[in-house]
């Protein structure tokens, strides 16, 4: 067919009688694969070949043809083909040029409802066949209008997003395209987008654009690299293309004219963005960078990024959501994960990529800020709102989600500690190595973890069980005591103790980083790795200090909460102090108005001293006791992290303690 006929269906009025079938053929075992589980098929999917008429643009409605081919990788008995589609008609379905009969599986209601076409008798493994889908409707999202999976229109646009937030499928370009929608079977693509004049037609690889009439035009997409199919995409508008230089490859953002100059303005660290990725993760993987600007984003499809028109829109030149979905081309496109329970491999690497993209702007101290941000976003905000879970394999009934914040936040912090852990020569070897092994396929958290082993030289076991497949985080309480050494410094004793009540009791090889501060806001920084669910370490040669904070240091952001703690004041230190503990109930404090002390194991408590403090190391209150069990005064006191440092016999002790009202 030439171009001028290129969308044209229906020249044979034949009518497919599609059957219904609620178990699958008996003589073929192999199930499909689920959105969380991955079952070997007996075809391997090459490439897609669509053609899609859009002329209808905005509107959702369309008519197409796509042809699938596969290869037969086991024998065709074992197993027949199997591909998606949802809410568009079937109008006609062919296995090499022979009529076939496409018979649903499942209700639109299952996970995994799809169509299954029967290879004849004769088809054998090795074989190549090419299956036709021509099919027609009105294109539809996830769960209705205004949800994010599948094609909305909105702005005088149409156009795709590759998953849905909500739905049990996850991957929604079934939603447009029949294809096998499961994200361990990658193939090329071809979309030949038919659309009125002033349309534009943004999507996956290169294009060559075709004047079809005086009212139509083509856009016929093509890639050669294989890709995911949650990953392709389409989005028909009335679309200016804005070539921006500076890199290796092309990079084109699609913006409606009104929204060019402020677009430009938000890509223009574009190149840089590119640049910064590839010294570390290795060449950019594509044949082009892409944005188009839709009302829905921003989604990470391969070489053509979804990306919300407001984003573009703010002229924000540090973009770093630009720069979490141009981070996925490596994490997520290059190597996309095997099924959705591993949907961690993209976005907490996205996200720390994000940190990276800090990092290059604006030092260590940018990179260890961003972290520290996603931290306290991941503790104090999205645990609370979506609950406590594990990166892989966490669960998605409300208020969760095919991609609840947890995976971004906690992830990004995860991916950090991993960089600390390795160090950076090792890690971003390894990232490279990861990401070359596996390149243009699919992983698992179990891939990951195998090539960091290799790479290392020793089991990340422990590290993978604790913060990726395992939940929460550890929560420390902290006292410390502090006496003069030589030369006018101080000997510090520290105790770290694990309290948390969800997820391992122990935290094994967790940095502390505690900051002593003096003078000036003057810091001594000293480590101290957690090997078990109580620790101390003393220090010496440490300078006069007011206040000690906790993962605060240079080295790393450790996913950890603590209170901050205050200074002690100098004290001769010596063994016999660890006999004295200072027990403060309740702790931490609710409805009370007051504490109660017990000083332990000290045998004089004549003269004990204390001070209340803030997590600044103000002093809020002070008192007295002449005996070893008393109460502390806490009714006037804010909520927050507050520190009791105790004083007897010229020894010093904080306690951290939290009041909540």
């Amino acid at each position: 067919m030439n171009a001028r006929h290129i969308l044209i269906l229906g020249l044979l009025a034949i009518s497919v009688s599609i059957a219904r079938a609620q178990l699958p053929h008996p003589a073929l075992s192999t199930p499909i694969s689920g959105p969380l589980d991955y079952t070997p098929q007996a075809f391997d999917v090459i490439h897609y070949d669509a053609r899609l008429d859009l002329t209808a643009a905005p509107q959702k409605t369309m008519s197409g043809a796509c042809t699938i081919t596969i290869v037969w990788v086991k024998d065709p008995s074992s197993g027949p083909f199997y591909f998606h589609l949802r809410d568009l008609q079937i109008t006609a379905a062919y296995y090499n040029a022979a009529m076939a009969t496409p018979v649903v599986e499942g209700t639109p209601e299952s996970a995994t409802y799809h169509y299954r076409i029967d290879p004849p008798p004769t088809a054998r493994a090795g074989d190549t066949a090419r299956i036709t889908i021509e099919y027609n409707g009105t294109m539809t999202d996830e769960l209705g209008d205004g949800y994010w999976g599948g094609v909305s229109s909105s702005d005088s646009a149409v156009f795709a997003m590759g998953v849905g937030f909500y739905n049990n499928y996850v991957s929604s370009t079934e939603h447009w395209l029949p294809c096998y929608d499961h994200p361990s079977d990658k193939a090329t693509f071809r979309g030949r987008f038919r659309v009125r004049k002033g349309f534009a037609v943004a999507s996956n690889g290169l294009v060559t654009v075709t004047p079809e009439s005086d009212s139509t035009t083509v856009y016929d997409w093509r890639t050669d690299i294989p890709c995911a199919t949650y990953l392709l995409t389409f989005a028909a508008g009335r679309y200016v293309p804005l070539d921006i230089a500076g890199a290796p490859v092309p990079m084109v953002v699609y913006s409606r004219t009104r929204d060019t100059a402020a677009t430009r303005k938000s890509f223009r660290l574009l190149p840089r963005m590119v640049d910064a990725f590839a010294r570390r993760f290795g060449p950019y993987p594509f044949e082009k960078v892409g944005y188009v600007n839709t009302t829905l984003g921003a989604m990470e499809h391969q070489t053509m990024v979804s990306f919300n028109t407001s984003l573009s829109q703010s002229g924000d030149t540090v973009n770093s959501t630009g720069a979490h979905e141009l981070s996925h081309q490596w994490f997520g496109d290059l190597v996309s994960p095997r099924d959705f329970r591993n949907a961690w491999l993209n976005e907490s690497f996205a996200v720390f990529c994000e940190t990276i993209w800090a990092e290059e702007l604006k030092g260590h101290a940018g990179y260890l800020d961003a972290q520290e941000k996603a931290r306290n976003r991941y503790i104090r905000t999205v645990a609370k709102s979506e609950g406590i879970m594990p990166l892989y394999d966490f669960p998605r009934a409300k208020p969760s989600s095919n991609y609840p914040e947890t995976i971004y936040q906690k992830g990004g912090v995860v991916v950090g500690m991993l960089r600390y852990e390795l160090g950076d020569s090792l890690f971003f070897a390894s990232m490279r190595d990861y990401l070359h092994r596996f390149s243009y396929g699919v992983s698992t958290t179990d891939s990951l973890r195998a090539v960091l082993e290799q790479d290392a030289g020793r089991s990340l076991g422990w590290f993978f069980d604790q913060w990726v497949y395992q939940k929460g985080w550890p929560v420390l309480n902290l006292t410390s005591r502090s006496g003069p050494s030589a030369g006018g410094l101080n000997r510090v004793s520290v105790k770290l103790q694990q309290v948390q009540t969800v997820g391992p009791a122990v935290f094994t090889r967790l940095p502390v980083e505690l900051g002593f501060v003096g003078a000036g806001g003057v810091t001594t920084y000293r480590m101290v790795t957690m090997m078990n669910g109580v620790e101390e370490a003393t220090f010496d040669s440490i300078p006069p200090f007011t206040s000690i904070t906790v993962n605060k240091g240079p080295s790393v952001r450790a996913l950890l909460e603590a209170g901050a703690v205050a200074g002690v004041e100098s004290g001769a230190l010596h063994p016999d102090s660890a006999a004295v503990e200072f027990i403060v109930r309740p702790n931490p404090v609710r409805r009370e108005n007051a504490l109660s002390v017990e000083a332990h194991g000290a045998s004089d408590c004549t003269g004990i001293d204390y001070a209340v403090y803030d997590s600044s190391g103000r002093k809020l209150a002070v008192g007295h006791s002449e005996t070893c069990l008393f109460t502390i005064p806490v009714a006037g006191l804010a909520s927050g992290a507050h520190v009791i440092r105790f004083t007897l016999k010229g020894l010093s002790y904080d306690v951290p303690a939290i009041i909540t009202r």
